[in-house]
């Protein structure tokens, strides 16, 4: 170590003279100027830096695109080699102190090399004019880019980032829009305080366009690409590394849109307070990208998409509006790991060999915020609700159905919560298959309306201004509600039901779907005589009966509500209809005897009411329950009962016994008194016993002289002699032996118990 440390003064002690950073410059690259300054490799001089008992400290591999980071040690020979202070370069270097690597060999300096465009900063190749400017050599430089630092625009370069590379400035004297986007990009992240979220949003919606096939109006990115591909480059190589640089300025155009409070406020205004579906429901907001972008066929290409990063903005806006929610503000500028630009060192393919064999393809690559698994998931259920799409023609599964065993309703809701950030060919794919599976809607709506264009395909027009004759009660009524719904449904939805034939005009005119009374009371009648064929009466059918899939039960219970109160009533040949099937479907009294007597008929079965003729103690309760109480029954209870022998006479019978019998029951001796459960007392043994409590002895009955005075007055008790205390003698414990219960209305008795009686004043 001391060695090293020695080695180092002698460096600095040379004619090198100082050696400046440059502002937002790679510690590795201000390294490599400080090595050319000394006449040194860079290896040679990272082995001084970090030489520990003759070892070097660096971990990992030097590449032309790493970086380093230095411990306390490591950057104070750095600052004696440069002869620039700590603080100096920490200012101008962000990755000076930015993290503590651990030395292999401890006890002296250390450093660590890292690469990735994960672990290392967006970076990019210093411009090379303003850097022999600064530095008074033309030795290259790598500095940390922000997106507004692509552009040089004094010296028009673009300082494109390479992997595995310094970096590439590219020349931009064919291509001044991008130095105009450049300053129009600088100004907007001057004013604009979400300017750099904006930009990524735009960032990711141009670098969707860019891996879509190009229509064939797209001429710009065509020349652009021709204008500043370098001389000898393979033009497949150059499309792919040159993505940013070809896109740069439609994506400042993009984000100064959706950066733009004016738009977004028309955005939401567009959407009318529903979420979209496609990109065609904002016109205007694609008509002002077409025209910033100087494309005017791009707004019809754009109306068809119904998912990406563009289309989940706009979601995101009117959603932020309509929840208003800081988690859905703030899910305006997030763009999904699904939607980011791939990046180039998974694009760019491999470079040839020394003898110029063709590179070997490596294997394929997991897409970045994507796992195997999910990506199994989803092609296991895409394959079930390819089957369900066979079989039913939709994907508008009830979220508890699982058919064949698989939970494809659930699988199809969550899928639906996020299909804002799913990757492009998962969406495109469910999206081929059908087209609403992630409608604004409910899946509800989207049932009933393949029912309304079954039927339109199988019976016709549905006719809305004759009020659906042909449909269904309960179709029609849907139908008639979205008519009255019409201005206030989604786009999309009227839409849909254009293509049934119900237009604005349409629902105007529409009529309600009325229902044939006539036919339903018909229907409900037939019902009722198939019944009571079946049972013998209608009294036993109760609210909840249903026969043979009709609401009898319901239905029975509203004519008898009709029938009863008055307030609907029952129409005369209705009411006729039900008597003649049964006489007593509505009975004055309640239905539970009318039940109840039927059920004794039936027992009776013509053989006298006797118990000894097999009735059961049931029976025979509700018929001496009836004899019981025959003088306060209707007219109507009264002649039933007739019909089953239970006549007047018989009743007189029953309520007066025979004097033969009342003879007998005074014949009857009582039956002999029970012993009582008082204790005797025992014989005294000469075993010793317990010591029992004394009874305490019987009060002596109070005689006149010794009964209580009269109440005192009020005014007496008021006095002083009255109000005063009297002193109470000290409480006695309770007695040994004595539970003490823990009920709080114990509490009370014991206290009772345990308390002498007070003194009378």
């Amino acid at each position: 170590m001391a060695a090293s440390g020695v080695f180092v003064t002698a460096l600095a002690g040379g004619a090198a003279g100082r050696v400046a950073p440059l502002c937002g410059e790679l510690t590795l690259s201000f390294l490599n100027r400080l090595a050319a300054r000394y006449h040194l490799g860079l290896r040679d001089l990272l082995a001084a830096i970090t030489e520990t008992d003759g070892q070097q400290n660096v971990a990992g591999m030097l590449y032309p695109d790493s970086e380093i980071h230095l411990d306390a040690q490591a950057r104070e020979r750095v600052c004696v080699l440069s002869r620039v202070p700590a603080a100096v370069l920490e200012r101008a270097l962000p990755a000076w102190a930015r993290a503590e690597p651990h030395a292999h060999y401890p006890g002296g300096p250390a450093g660590r090399l890292t690469r990735g465009e994960e672990a290392v900063a967006p970076w990019g190749p210093a411009c090379p004019a303003c850097c022999a400017a600064r530095t008074g050599r033309r030795v290259p430089a790598r500095r940390y880019l922000t997106p507004g630092e692509r552009v040089c625009a004094r010296h028009r370069y673009w300082l494109l980032f390479l992997p595995g590379t310094s970096g590439l400035p590219v020349p931009l004297g064919r291509c001044p829009e991008v130095v105009d986007a450049q300053r129009r990009h600088v100004r907007l992240l001057r004013h604009c305080p979400a300017g750099a979220q904006a930009f990524e949003v735009a960032r990711a919606v141009t670098g969707s366009w860019w891996d879509r096939p190009w229509p064939n109006e797209e001429h710009l990115w065509p020349a652009r690409l021709d204008a500043t591909r370098p001389a000898g480059a393979d033009p497949g190589w150059w499309k792919v590394a040159a993505r940013d640089l070809i896109t740069y300025p439609e994506t400042v155009a993009v984000a100064r849109v959706v950066a733009s409070p004016y738009w977004q406020q028309q955005t939401i205004a567009q959407a009318c307070g529903h979420l979209p579906y496609r990109l065609g429901e904002l016109p205007q907001l694609l008509a002002e990208l077409a025209d910033q972008l100087g494309r005017p066929w791009l707004a019809h290409h754009l109306a068809t998409i119904t998912h990406g990063p563009l289309f989940t903005w706009a979601h995101s806006c009117v959603r932020a509006q309509t929840a208003s929610t800081p988690t859905a503000r703030k899910a305006l500028w997030a763009v999904h790991s699904a939607h980011r630009p791939r990046p180039l060192s998974d694009l760019l393919p491999h470079p040839p060999a020394a003898d110029s064999t063709p590179p070997v393809p490596g294997p394929a690559k997991r897409l970045r915020g994507h796992s195997l698994q999910a990506e199994r998931a989803f092609a296991q259920g895409l394959a079930h609700a390819l089957a369900y799409h066979q079989e039913h023609g939709h994907l508008a599964v009830p979220k508890e159905d699982t058919p064949a065993g698989y939970p494809l309703g659930q699988w199809l809701a969550n899928t639906r919560a996020r299909h804002t950030r799913m990757p492009a060919h998962q969406a495109t794919a469910l999206t081929a298959l059908y087209p609403w599976w992630n409608a604004p809607w409910s899946t509800l709506w989207q049932r009933i309306w393949h029912q309304a264009r079954t039927h339109h395909q199988v019976h016709g027009p549905l006719q809305p201004t004759r009020g659906f004759p042909t449909t269904s009660y309960n179709l029609g009524e849907w139908l008639y509600l979205q008519c009255t719904r019409y201005p206030t449904l989604h786009p999309e939805q009227r839409r849909l039901l254009t293509e049934i034939g119900i237009d604005a005009h349409a629902a105007a005119a529409a009529r309600p779907r009325r229902r044939n009374l006539k036919a339903s009371a018909e229907e409900a009648l037939a019902h009722a005589r198939s019944y009571a064929a079946e049972h013998g009466w209608l009294a036993s059918v109760t609210s909840t009966t249903v026969h043979e899939g009709f609401r009898l039960g319901q239905w029975l219970a509203n004519q008898r509500n009709y029938q009863r109160t008055g307030n609907r009533p029952l129409p005369a040949s209705r009411a006729q209809a039900l008597n003649a099937i049964d006489p007593w479907w509505c009975p004055p009294w309640q239905l539970t005897w009318q039940r109840r007597y039927y059920r004794v008929r039936d027992t009776a079965a013509g053989r006298p009411l006797h118990p000894q003729n097999g009735l059961d103690d049931a029976t025979a309760r509700w018929l001496r329950t009836q004899c019981r109480t025959y003088e306060q029954l209707h007219p109507d209870q009264q002649r039933l009962l007739t019909e089953i022998g239970i006549t007047a006479e018989a009743v007189r019978t029953v309520q007066s016994p025979a004097p033969a019998a009342k003879a007998r029951k005074r014949a009857i001796t009582p039956p002999e008194p029970k012993p009582t459960a008082r204790k005797t007392r025992r014989a005294p043994s000469a075993t010793p016993q317990r010591t029992q409590r004394a009874r305490p002895a019987a009060k002596a009955p109070t005689s006149p002289a010794a009964a209580p005075a009269a109440r005192p007055s009020p005014q007496a008790l008021r006095s002083p002699q009255a109000t005063r205390r009297t002193p109470q003698p000290p409480r006695t414990p309770p007695r040994p032996g004595t539970r003490i219960r823990k009920s709080p209305r114990a509490r009370p008795r014991l206290r009772s118990r345990t308390r002498p009686p007070r003194s009378t004043p």
